[in-house]
């Protein structure tokens, strides 16, 4: 389990480990250069650490109901407070209309709680995933790093001087540091920094209101839906399945991913997650975004840039190390070539609960009715071909079982939203389209030997991702086929 906090303003985000370092941040965006790598690379990576002098104890914790980071470090004579956060709040232009502002910039305040604890702060970018050494020098009371070509600057009313030395500095008083593009110094002050963090934290707790919540671990929720909001890109609305690369899907394997993309499928179930929760905007950006791309290119990836691109080639960085010595460390995904057909299924599934199942808008445009029967006519001549399936196994084309069920989903949801808007029409055409995947389903995926449904046809392995035919009510509950599926998987797949 990485223990890190997430800070960040849906543009990009910051990484910052339990003792206050901050480990990962690329910048201008979430798929930018990395400023600060340590994550992959302890030498090289480059952070920004604040480091005590002396021995404290060191707790972390989130301000509740908000994306602001605290960590408070601790010993018998002193102590003191570091505060972490991306400005996001809303400005007041009237009395009826607001506007939200998002500053591209990581503020840390420094604030003695107790005595006069001393740091240091270890200022140590690394543009462009630490291809670059820095050369710092002053430019109207920005620190500049001569490399950066992401314009990175610090601002802090802490003596450029003790930062580059990494001198020891005496926190008679609360201090402040500003990562971002450079900007005015004179705009920034202690008073100024407070009031961007209370700003930040009205936000927040106005945004957590808007969420509908069950009793139950409530303040999980809560949580859980602020990061996925923190993995929005707010400028096209695409979700990315996470802030980093190359965190290894196991230590010590090259299973290393670059993954800020929006995958179609993992945005959709963060929409789907949130949707749950009262969070309809999130789902109608995404929704937006996947249909105009499809749309303009006449074909559907699984998985996108946060601006919409289609390209999205591997490298391998090889002079960094890697998470835990896990390589190689990627940037870019080469699975954007593959062919997984389950996405259909996903995208009319979103469709279906947003203008059916929850009815957030009465009406269905031109536009997404045409998106519709396009995705139902590429399953309907993709369904029966081999894909990648859903773990994404490079070089395995198969007849994966959750592709075609999701297919299967894809045209069930299709024919309910073609009922519930009275487009007869299409119903009798789709509906034999669905019952022909089923029997085939039923027919090569379901091995009477293992007793179960298997992770492709003529297969021996099971497929967790198959649980879905139970969520999906793929058969009746009582099926037994269904039954076994979900005792094998219990029973040989679960820790």
């Amino acid at each position: 389990m990485l223990d890190y906090g997430i800070v960040g303003n849906c543009k990009t985000c910051a990484l910052i480990k339990k003792d206050a370092s901050v480990e990962w941040m690329c910048f201008p965006t979430f798929s930018s250069p990395s400023v600060f790598a340590r994550i992959l690379d302890k030498n090289r990576g480059g952070s920004l650490q604040i480091r005590p002098v002396g021995k404290y104890s060191i707790s972390q914790r989130y301000i509740p109901q908000t994306a602001v980071l605290e960590t408070t470090f601790t010993s018998s004579r002193a102590s003191f407070i570091v505060t972490d956060f991306f400005p996001r709040y809303r400005k007041l232009l009237s009395k009826k209309h607001e506007k939200l502002v998002r500053q591209n910039k990581l503020i840390r305040i420094i604030k003695p709680l107790k005595g006069k604890p001393k740091i240091k702060v270890i200022y140590d970018p690394k543009p462009k995933y630490a291809l670059e050494e820095c050369q710092f020098f002053v430019d109207e009371d920005n620190l500049v790093c001569e490399n950066d070509k992401s314009g990175v600057t610090l601002i802090s009313n802490i003596p450029h001087g003790l930062i580059i030395n990494r001198k020891v500095i005496e926190l008679a008083q609360t201090k402040y540091l500003v990562v971002g593009k450079k900007d005015k110094a004179a705009d920034f002050s202690v008073k100024r920094c407070v009031q961007l963090l209370t700003a930040t934290k009205q936000y927040w707790k106005k945004w957590v209101k808007t969420l509908t919540l069950p009793n139950a671990n409530r303040d999980l929720i809560i949580r859980s839906a602020i990061t996925l909001k923190l993995l929005t890109y707010s400028e096209t609305g695409a979700i990315i399945a996470a802030a980093t690369t190359s965190i290894p899907e196991e230590i010590g394997t090259g299973r290393t991913f670059d993954y800020r993309y929006c995958w179609v499928r993992d945005s959709i179930f963060c929409a789907d997650a949130l949707k749950k929760i009262g969070r309809r905007y999130e789902s109608k950006k995404l929704m937006e975004f996947i249909i105009n791309r499809a749309l303009e290119d006449d074909y559907i990836l699984i998985m996108y840039g946060i601006n919409g691109e289609t390209r999205l080639p591997e490298k391998e960085l090889t002079h960094l190390d890697g998470f835990k010595g896990s390589k190689p460390v990627r940037i870019g995904n080469a699975a954007y070539n593959q062919t997984q057909h389950d996405i259909y299924g996903e995208i009319l599934d979103l469709l279906y609960l947003y203008f059916v199942y929850y009815q957030y808008e009465k009406k269905l445009t031109r536009k997404y009715w045409r998106f519709i029967r396009y995705v139902v006519n590429q399953i309907k001549f993709n369904w029966e071909k081999k894909d990648s399936g859903i773990w994404e196994f490079r070089g395995q084309q198969r007849h994966y079982t959750y592709s075609k069920f999701m297919c299967y989903i894809g045209v069930d949801r299709a024919l309910k939203i073609a009922n519930y808007f009275k487009r007869e029409k299409y119903v009798q055409e789709w509906l034999k389209l669905l019952e022909e995947i089923k029997a085939d389903i039923i027919k090569n995926a379901y091995d009477p030997e293992m007793n179960s449904f298997s992770m492709y046809y003529g297969g021996k392995d099971l497929d967790a991702s198959l649980l879905h035919m139970a969520y999906h009510e793929f058969l009746e509950p009582k099926d037994p086929r269904l039954i076994n599926t979900v005792k094998a998987i219990d029973k040989n797949l679960r820790h």
